[in-house]
């Protein structure tokens, strides 16, 4: 039996927003694609919900033992048979042309290595959530946009514009597991940042297309980690990072792109020592980040 073309791949948590997510996959008007649920829940709803759908397409697979974050994205990595990859988080929403049009965005070109489109915010009823800064879009006409001007520009601006896992596709030969893990560059894991630096190492090697409609919804909630204060030190540490690892990649390579680039996380580290009551721990920690990024500026 000949493999489908994409695989679509679901790392399942979520079970609340899981089927709406499945469903969107299923609509999907790009014919040959497979369905890769990857379930990390603890309860049965998600495996429920796949045999309710009673598709073919559908691969379903219960972690066993539970992978947790990095751990299920690269799980579902691993088990996709596609050329062409399609990340859905369990609470997102795949337009019903998405896959079909970053598909035909890939094949624009044969150095684009990653395909994104605009997408939406929405809450937790569906509602589009206004003045969303990272979802506003990068251009107002579809576009190709060289890989190393994307990547300075959305690491200068410390927001990722490029989009959630949902968000893109990319070739899987494109990608390099380091140390067996999707989210690992240069040693160090990522989680607050794990979407940009897969992006930033796949436009180290060629460039994106940029589809100029919206084609997936990216779901808000206060149920997400990146709402907590741990995450939130985290993200600072790993903007910080992250334009290190991409400055030895060939990115930020003018001095003034790479000050640029970490002064945002040194603000953020400042803001927070300053107008927020942290724990003790917290406290010390962010101010050894702060700490790290002054002395690569020279500041303190």
């Amino acid at each position: 039996m000949t493999a489908a073309r994409v695989s679509v791949l679901i790392p399942a948590y979520n079970e609340r927003f899981f089927p709406a997510a499945l469903a969107s996959a299923r609509a999907q008007t790009f014919a040959d694609l497979e369905i890769v649920v990857c379930d990390d829940s603890a309860g049965d709803a998600i495996e429920m919900a796949v045999r309710a759908a009673d598709d073919a397409r559908i691969r379903y697979q219960r972690n066993r033992p539970r992978r947790g974050f990095g751990g299920n994205f690269t799980e579902c990595f691993l088990q996709a048979r596609g050329e062409l990859i399609k990340f859905l988080n369990d609470d997102d929403l795949l337009a019903p042309q998405c896959v079909a049009g970053l598909v035909a965005a890939l094949e624009f070109d044969p150095r684009v290595t990653l395909a994104t489109s605009r997408r939406r915010p929405i809450d937790e009823n569906g509602a589009l959530v206004p003045g969303h800064l990272a979802s506003a879009p990068i251009a107002h006409v579809s576009c190709l946009i060289p890989g190393s001007e994307l990547g300075n520009f959305v690491l200068i601006n410390s927001l990722n514009l490029i989009g959630e896992p949902t968000t893109a596709l990319f070739r899987k030969r494109d990608v390099e597991l380091e140390a067996g893990a999707l989210f690992t560059w240069g040693g160090r894991d990522y989680h607050c940042l794990a979407d940009l630096s897969l992006w930033i190492r796949l436009l180290a090697h060629g460039h994106a297309f940029y589809q100029s409609v919206a084609l997936s919804d990216y779901r808000v909630h206060a149920g997400q980690q990146q709402a907590s204060e741990t995450m939130d030190v985290a993200c600072i540490a790993e903007r910080f990072h992250l334009a290190c690892r991409a400055r030895e990649a060939g990115f930020l390579q003018e001095e003034a792109q790479f000050r640029a680039a970490i002064t945002m996380p040194l603000r953020m580290a400042e803001q927070a020592l300053r107008e927020r009551s942290l724990p003790a721990s917290t406290r010390a920690e962010l101010d050894g980040i702060a700490s790290a990024i002054a002395q690569r500026l020279g500041v303190r």
